[in-house]
């Protein structure tokens, strides 16, 4: 985790840059599009306990809690800004509500949620209480 706060807390969750989005219901969750997802991915733990899915159109990230392992997958979100050379933090989701919860973001929403056109995204996967199972993965947001 290449540009991850050094100093998070096993049981805190920092957001820079950003925001915290809630975990929502299971029920609450988007549905996938109608050709999938253009992305999917698991934390690296052994349960792999949290998936996030990503539709490149609209900006849609999905992260959800696949495992009874009483820990919360979290999914933050960055670009790069190749104006400055540097990684921005743009928002962090959370499912919080144990296995089967899950919290969604769109450019629908706007603000720190409608990434720039153009610009590679890094989202990484992790279960907040063992952030050393990160997974980071990179995408060209071109739709």
């Amino acid at each position: 985790m290449r540009h991850k706060l050094a100093a998070l807390a096993v049981t805190t969750v920092i957001v820079v840059g950003g925001s915290l989005a809630n975990a929502t219901s299971a029920s609450a969750t988007i549905d996938p599009p109608a050709g999938g997802w253009d992305h999917t991915w698991t934390t690296t733990d052994a349960k792999q306990g949290g998936t996030v899915y990503v539709e490149e159109y609209g900006d849609v990230v999905q992260v959800c809690d696949t495992a009874a392992d009483g820990v919360s997958p979290l999914v933050d979100v960055y670009y790069f800004n190749s104006t400055t050379n540097e990684w921005i933090h743009r928002y962090q989701l959370r499912a919080g509500g144990g296995v089967g919860s899950c919290a969604s973001a769109s450019a629908s929403q706007g603000g720190a949620y409608n990434l720039p056109e153009g610009a590679e995204i890094e989202v990484d996967v992790w279960l907040n209480e063992v952030p050393d199972y990160a997974s980071e993965h990179f995408y060209l947001n071109d739709h």
